[in-house]
């Protein structure tokens, strides 16, 4: 098991579809306004990176947005967490680190000086493996000084009481500690060698090791083994033999070599548990970071209601787009909307003039979806929405990519974006188009997007269009497309539903 801040439950990325969520995230600005809003540019990219994965599961959205409020309400607690965890993910490089500065001086000549290589790696193992334990401790101490309601929070907090009265991992951490101290020549080492019919040596089990200093009476006592042991060393003549001894250490250094094993697997193992939750809480910080920028900019934002794929409906109050308070403006001049699109509806088209707030809107609109997948709050009054699969766009700010007047090239280009979207759209999408076929060379350019439109509702995919393409709206009178239009003078950037039908 391996915990997680971001999902309750783990969900598949689909590749194929990151590449259109990226796209999104550029044609609706979202890369703009997270480098704007958070103030640490690879936290922004952290952020960035979880948006472009939408969540599908309506449980993983809720974890999120509790874990959220929680952080918000405390933000110590983040603040805390990040620093304890931002430590722990430094741990496996540290340790193979450690682990590439032993070196094997003679141990492919000597037994001997191998038993002792093993035993160095052994040392780094168990001292991380004791490491890692106590992280535990230190989860729990900050944890528990909050007050949690977050159900992703609490299980962290839960996990680390229960590792903290593990018996089998404070075993461990006890056998860990009695190869931290010292070497070999300090230690009293008892080894069971299992053998084969021809007393070929097939297994080699560590079971039991003492501290020669723990085994003397007292310190004169200690002394005595010291002295012997020095006796020994300077005279051979009282040594059982040097191959009695190189067998010795052979079977010693293949009983390390096995605790060596076991130890580093229940290190690595343990350690999988919480690595990684440094990234993760950068997500939330990103989000502390996005919210505390509407705060002080005293714009409303709320916490939207979630909807599964199949209710098709977006619904928000007071809706507006974030990227204007980056721009420059403020709360008393930014206009907000209200949205209502059904699952009986198949889309929305919107008409008006250059710069009455139709792009603005649309933007609006990708920018809460986006933003509600990730189990964040989006910029409005009230909000309910249902998920989508991925959110696809094509905006005619693309056109700064061909010659002036090269309108073939455009309408060119613009072809392909659609036949990608149709080619790639999976049910339950939403997809954004931003003045596509707004072009004067083709005018079957309305026809041919009124057929695609047409396709959408078969496949469970709702659309927004702005476009000003008088002929396109003619086409979709009488149909369940819901018309809307800019307003002028006094409703200056107010989308409203268009009242009156042109003949």
């Amino acid at each position: 098991m391996k915990f997680s801040l971001l999902y309750k439950t783990p969900e598949q990325s689909d590749y194929e579809t990151l590449a259109d969520m990226r796209e999104a995230a550029y044609n609706l600005s979202i890369d703009r306004l997270v480098h704007a809003v958070c103030t640490d540019e690879a936290r922004a990219e952290t952020f960035l990176k979880v948006l472009m994965r939408p969540l599908h599961q309506e449980e993983n959205i809720y974890y999120r947005q509790e874990i959220v409020d929680n952080f918000t309400k405390q933000p110590q607690l983040l603040f805390e967490l990040k620093r304890l965890f931002r430590r722990y993910d430094t741990i496996q490089t540290d340790w193979n680190e450690m682990r590439s500065n032993v070196h094997p001086y003679g141990a492919s000549v000597s037994y001997k000086a191998l038993m002792e290589y093993t035993f160095d790696l052994l040392k780094i193992s168990s001292k991380f493996a004791k490491m890692i334990a106590g992280y535990f401790k230190s989860a729990y101490e900050i944890l528990d000084k909050f007050e949690l309601t977050a159900p992703g929070l609490i299980a962290i907090k839960d996990y680390c009481v229960e590792m903290i009265n593990n018996d089998s991992l404070n075993e461990v951490v006890e056998i860990a500690t009695l190869f931290t101290l010292y070497a070999p020549p300090q230690y009293e080492f008892t080894v069971l060698a299992g053998m084969d019919d021809t007393l070929g040596v097939t297994t080699c089990e560590l079971i039991h090791i003492e501290e020669l200093e723990k085994l003397a009476k007292d310190r004169k006592i200690w002394n005595v083994v010291k002295n012997l042991k020095n006796r020994t060393e300077r005279a051979p003549e009282y040594n059982l033999g040097d191959a009695l001894i190189d067998d010795a250490n052979f079977l010693l250094n293949e009983a390390l070599f096995r605790m060596y094993t076991v130890m580093t697997e229940v290190a690595e193992h343990v350690y999988e548990m919480f690595y990684g939750l440094s990234d993760e809480l950068s997500f939330y910080e990103g989000a502390l970071d996005y919210m505390n920028y509407l705060r002080r900019h005293h714009v409303t934002y709320c916490i939207p209601r979630i909807r599964p794929h199949e209710a098709e409906v977006f619904n928000a109050d007071g809706l507006y787009d974030c990227l204007l308070l980056v721009e420059g403006k403020t709360r008393d001049t930014i206009v907000t909307n209200s949205v209502r699109l059904s699952s009986a509806e198949m889309g929305i088209l919107i008409r008006g003039n250059n710069s009455t707030g139709k792009t603005v809107y649309l933007r609006s609109i990708g920018t809460a979806q986006i933003f509600s997948q990730a189990g964040l709050p989006v910029c409005a009054r009230r909000a309910s929405i249902s998920m989508r699969n991925a959110v696809f766009t094509q905006f005619s700010s693309a056109e700064k990519e061909f010659v002036a007047g090269d309108t073939a090239g455009r309408f060119e280009g613009e072809v392909q974006d659609v036949a990608h979207i149709i080619d790639n759209i999976k049910p339950h999408s939403l997809v954004l188009f931003n003045e596509t076929f707004q072009t004067t060379a083709y005018a079957e350019g309305a026809k041919g997007i009124f057929d695609i439109l047409n396709i959408f509702p078969r496949i469970g995919v709702k659309f927004i269009f702005v476009t000003r393409m008088t002929k396109l709206f003619e086409l979709c009178y009488h149909t369940e497309i819901k018309l809307m239009e800019s307003g002028e003078n006094d409703d200056h950037y107010k989308i409203r539903p268009v009242l009156i039908e042109e003949s």
